[in-house]
């Protein structure tokens, strides 16, 4: 059965569309190539209509192929992963009701993570570390309260997001652009450990599969239609998140944005999805309540423990006051603290290795754990 899937996924002349047709009239794979290429062709100009579908030319799979589904095989067996089709009772139904669903899954970890409700948190790869720890504490709480956190295992935002979900309750899907042995980036090997041994990697793609350009936004339309709703934490303008965003409002899904600083380029994605109608979110709580969703929730929030926070003196106090959650320049505090360039400089390094501020473009802004913080 799993070759011939394989077999289906590698055939070229038609659209994905046309295969999950065939499938569905033929009622399997192995059919499909029991039945000639005319009568396939006939049934295809019978049932598909439309620009979208063109005109088919099935081709003949070459020797190529073959020893490819072959490989792939060998590859699935060595490294313990199975394969979902989407006529399988245990393939996803909310992705199973989008437009362009893969002909199935390739998994690594635990499959029935699937069928359970979903989240999709997602953002830019070079996520400024607030912007991390946002997505991490989302994740973790949302995880807490039952989700499953979805994301495409990219630096910065997705990563955090994983993350987060793997600290709380280990319920985390990550879907790859590449084959399920191709990890990518290859920074994020560790985590893509971590995923597979207790949450769940997935791919539409064979394995050994490279990145490819396209894959990208490809793999975007499995992590939106998989899930309930996407929340994007930090994106700009030109980020790949938006196009989850915008797939996930195609597919009837929520869209949630958190909202940042109107100078922090980071954030104009997210202002940008607020503006086309996306909910805003400041809090796990307004997303239970876009979803309607009365279950249970986080037993406690995630914030820096006092105890982890030395006492400071009056100059380091009035410093950390000033600071915002929009990035704040060095000089504009040194003006508006009165303090010396040095003293400033020194007071900052202290409250970054404490982790209550980071550096970003623009200057040093707070970090979401500080924000019920007030220094003694």
């Amino acid at each position: 059965m799993l070759e011939s899937w394989l077999r289906l996924i590698y055939l070229r002349g038609i659209s994905l569309e046309q295969k999950r047709l065939l499938v569905k009239r033929l009622g399997s794979p192995e059919s499909i190539f029991k039945t000639s290429s005319k009568q396939l062709h006939l049934l295809l100009k019978s049932e598909c209509t439309g620009p979208r579908y063109g005109n088919s030319r099935i081709q003949s799979l070459p020797d190529a192929a073959h020893l490819a589904i072959e490989q792939d095989i060998q590859k699935l067996n060595h490294h313990g992963a199975g394969f979902v089709s989407f006529t399988d009772p245990n393939y996803p139904p909310l992705l199973n009701h989008t437009d362009s669903a893969p002909l199935g899954l390739f998994y690594l970890g635990r499959p029935e993570l699937l069928n359970t409700q979903q989240i999709a948190i997602v953002g830019s790869r070079h996520a400024a570390r607030s912007g991390m720890e946002t997505a991490w504490d989302f994740a973790s709480k949302i995880s807490a309260a039952g989700f499953t956190i979805t994301s495409g295992l990219a630096k910065g935002i997705d990563a955090s997001a994983h993350r987060g979900a793997l600290e709380t309750t280990g319920k985390t899907i990550a879907v790859m652009a590449t084959g399920i042995d191709r990890i990518y980036p290859a920074v994020n090997r560790v985590l893509h450990q971590q995923i597979s041994k207790n949450g769940l990697i997935v791919t539409e793609h064979p394995p050994g599969t490279p990145p490819r350009k396209h894959h990208f936004p490809q793999r975007n339309r499995i992590i939106s239609g998989l899930s309930l709703g996407t929340l994007v934490v930090e994106a700009g303008l030109r980020s790949g998140s938006l196009i989850t965003a915008r797939l996930a409002a195609e597919q009837g899904r929520d869209v949630f944005a958190v909202p940042g600083s109107i100078h922090d380029a980071g954030s104009r994605g997210c202002h940008y999805l607020l503006r086309q109608g996306a909910a805003l979110v400041e809090s796990v709580d307004d997303i239970f309540m876009e979803l309607n969703w009365c279950g249970e929730k986080p037993a406690r929030a995630v914030t820096i423990p006092r105890s982890s926070v030395h006492t400071f003196d009056p100059c380091h106090q009035l410093i950390f006051d000033l600071i915002e959650f929009s990035p704040c320049s060095i000089d504009k505090l040194i003006t508006l603290s009165g303090l010396t360039a040095e003293q400033v400089s020194s007071i900052l390094i202290r409250l970054e290795l404490q982790g209550l501020v980071s550096e970003s473009t623009g200057g040093y802004q707070k970090l979401p754990g500080a924000a019920a913080l007030s220094l003694p």
